[in-house]
């Protein structure tokens, strides 16, 4: 096994298991009838660091160790880090929302599935079963989660405009200004703009690898026609990695 195949699916795993341990503490508090604030302020340290530490995802596109594009997973990266790290995470009000709580186990709910599939697709043992999950769990998640991170923005707007969050006025050395607030406004007005442009590519993504092949009919039947698309997809990207090993 390559070094980088080896540190790939370490990566995909650690990252797996940190996303399946904040999605237990959410299950098991909501179960317990935690409050909002409660089931935050537990799962936000675990989230914090998983999160933060995503930011590999971009830089592991950007060298070449996976196909993914640098762009679009920096702005997945970006859009979740803002919402996270400069929203929910400073405005203890947003603590208390269960919109916050939502937008966590969205998350992880999302996450506990798309990174055991990037560490078994790493290691070319990838089922089937998880390949649909992969391709099928985005469609509720991934705008339940939007719809959370817009609504903690949408809530977080007045604070943002009393507080003057990261926001810089003149005068002042630099003889710039920025208004921090107001770059929330245009991110909400953009967001379903840049959200669909994801989402899109997640679906254009789930027709090509779950979509019906041309070769032959996918009802009845033992021979080549009658494999799960999945399935001839997954042969083949392992078939290619080993040619490469080789």
């Amino acid at each position: 096994m390559k070094p980088s195949t080896a540190y790939l699916a370490l990566y995909n795993a650690a990252q797996a298991c940190g996303w399946a341990a904040i999605l237990v503490v959410l299950v098991i508090g909501v179960t317990q009838r935690e409050t909002p604030e409660q089931l935050y302020d537990r799962a936000a340290p675990l989230t914090k660091l998983v999160q933060g530490a995503a930011i590999l995802d971009t830089l592991h596109a950007a060298v070449g160790l996976v196909p993914s594009s640098p762009a679009m997973t920096l702005m997945f990266w970006v859009g979740r880090g803002n919402a996270l790290f400069a929203i929910t995470e400073p405005i203890a009000a947003l603590h208390a929302s269960w919109w916050a709580v939502l937008m966590l186990g969205a998350w992880a709910a999302a996450e506990v599935i798309r990174y055991p599939w990037y560490a078994a697709i790493t290691l070319g043992a990838c089922p089937g079963w998880l390949t649909w999950l992969r391709y099928t769990m985005f469609i509720p998640l991934f705008p339940l989660g939007t719809l959370a991170e817009m609504a903690l923005m949408w809530t977080a707007l007045p604070e943002l405009q009393s507080r003057r969050l990261y926001s810089l006025g003149l005068p002042n050395p630099y003889n710039w200004a920025f208004d921090y607030h107001r770059f929330i406004q245009i991110v909400l007005l953009l967001y379903p703009l840049l959200w669909w442009q994801l989402y899109s590519s997640l679906l254009r993504a789930r027709a090509k690898k779950l979509g019906g092949s041309k070769g032959g009919s996918s009802k009845g039947g033992s021979g080549e026609g009658s494999r799960p698309p999945a399935a001839d997809i997954l042969r083949q990207e392992t078939r290619s990695k080993l040619l490469k090993t080789q």
